[in-house]
């Protein structure tokens, strides 16, 4: 596989490999082949049906359901403690810190429980969809689901709140969509897992 000259003039093509060698580039010492053309871009793969591979629903469930929670806890926490803070309870510092922290822990898990249950039903629902529809992964399951998380959420409310609810989730998912392809029309990518 020597080349013959180290110099970095090599031939267009290596009669030992079939490579082409760019002029003045750096080979592999290993190999003696270009390195640029291993790598052509995009995601790279073991096996080449991975490319094909997506997440299954307990992943996409867990993973939403977990950061639904900790964004639910956070601001349920926030909330709580601006509660606190506006009306502390107590006239020694003791008592208005312990009304704080009451407020952070009366808000936040009871917050985040709610967001973890919505992030349940939209999980479920979303692949409920996409299974009916026969396979189909797009904005269209992502909205219908988001309108149904929200109207069987209200489901005891009346049907008023049901109705505003519905159009609340719709309104998210389909705000969601088209930022993203705003985002994506601009150059940029949402980091996400090529296998999601």
């Amino acid at each position: 596989m020597d080349l013959g000259n180290r110099g970095g003039d090599y031939s267009m093509q290596d009669p030992n490999t079939a490579y082409s060698v760019n002029r003045g580039a750096s080979l592999s010492p290993y190999l003696n082949i270009d390195p640029t053309y291993l790598n052509q871009g995009g995601a790279e793969f073991v096996f080449p049906t991975d490319s094909k591979k997506k997440r299954s629903w307990g992943e996409r469930m867990f993973s939403g359901i977990g950061t639904s929670y900790m964004c639910g806890l956070a601001m349920g926490g926030t909330w709580g403690l601006y509660e606190g803070l506006r009306n502390p309870d107590g006239k020694t510092l003791k008592l208005r810190v312990n009304s704080v922290l009451n407020g952070c822990t009366r808000r936040g898990p009871s917050f985040g429980n709610s967001l973890g249950v919505l992030a349940l039903m939209y999980c479920s629902l979303d692949t409920l969809i996409g299974k009916l529809r026969g396979g189909e992964e797009d904005e269209y399951n992502s909205v219908g689901a988001a309108t149904l998380t929200g109207m069987i959420f209200k489901s005891t409310a009346g049907l008023r709140p049901i109705a505003i609810a519905g159009g609340v989730g719709a309104g998210i998912a389909t705000a969601y969509h088209l930022g993203e392809k705003l985002w994506n029309s601009r150059g940029h990518s949402i980091s996400t897992p090529n296998w999601a």
